[in-house]
């Protein structure tokens, strides 16, 4: 069987920036065993899957998977498959359906600007019994001092996967720290939440709210991964608590010396109720290629 695949970057304009993203556009005769083994093949961030749905109101069905298995939800790889979606004319006019994990998506994407916007199902999770400064600064590797920015707190956030969000000082500082499992997996935050997300919003980057970086166990601790995953629950935290919220922001996951992504948030409330969540972002082709792999 001979498959097609494109290599997308995701959250980006430019190239060699951003995600890195497979997405097979034919992917309806595909087992889930053959999906995980190519997924392991190009051992990218995410490797996305599409094929028909079986609902009438979508226009595809997306399976996301990275080279340890399923993933539920990652925003830079959604955005990539719906430009290919679009590229491919898979779907027509701006706006498309698509189903994720037993849930539908409404998204908007516009070809000619490269960019995909998706309206996220509003699941909201809050928390905001979570350790003292102290014992924060030492999951991460910080002097307690260096916690905070504004009038931010450390809050769990989940949209639905729940996530500690931590302000911290400056861009420098959130550079410099550095996740110690040992000290999680001691800390009772280590049930209630999945990763970590260090942001600020005292950084160098033009036209930029925040930067922010991803950590947890399963991240290697120079690493600095796609942050889509946890962008919505990011967005909820910053309206936490706000009446008649709007507002849209834009993140920036990396500097010069790594992969920048950059995505944009908008959050809507209607007096102390979310009526709009959307994550969205550019997406830049890179490459199209073959896999030959033998039928099952």
């Amino acid at each position: 069987m001979k498959l097609k695949y494109t290599l997308l970057n995701a959250f980006t304009k430019t190239h060699f920036n951003g995600a890195q993203i497979a997405v097979f556009n034919q992917a309806d005769n595909l087992s889930v065993r053959q999906m995980l083994r190519l997924a392991k093949e190009l051992n990218l961030t995410e490797t996305v899957f599409i094929s028909r749905s079986e609902h009438m109101a979508c226009d595809a069905k997306l399976q996301i998977f990275s080279p340890q298995g399923v993933r539920d939800f990652a925003g830079h790889a959604v955005v990539a498959a719906c430009y290919v979606m679009a590229d491919m004319g898979l779907v027509q006019g701006s706006n498309a359906r698509i189903e994720l994990n037993g849930q539908q998506l409404d998204v908007i994407h516009s070809l000619k600007n490269q960019k995909v916007q998706i309206n996220i199902p509003v699941s909201e999770k809050y928390d905001e019994y979570v350790p003292s400064g102290q014992e924060l600064a030492q999951i991460i590797g910080l002097d307690k001092s260096e916690l905070g920015y504004q009038n931010y707190k450390p809050m769990i956030a989940g949209c639905p996967q729940p996530c500690l969000m931590i302000p911290v000082k400056n861009n420098k500082i959130l550079r410099s720290a550095q996740f110690y499992e040992n000290k999680w997996q001691l800390s009772f935050v280590a049930s209630l939440a999945d990763h970590v997300l260090l942001f600020t919003g005292d950084h160098p980057f033009e036209s930029i709210n925040f930067s922010a970086r991803l950590m947890g166990k399963d991240i290697a601790v120079n690493d600095d991964p796609p942050i889509g995953a946890v962008a919505p629950a990011f967005g909820l935290y910053l309206s936490y608590g706000i009446n008649d919220y709007h507002r849209s922001c834009l993140i920036q996951r990396g500097n010069e010396e790594s992969r920048i992504s950059i995505m944009e948030i908008n959050i809507d409330k209607n007096a102390s109720e979310v009526v709009s969540l959307q994550l969205g972002g550019h997406a830049v082709k890179m490459a199209e290629g073959y896999f030959d792999i033998p039928d099952e």
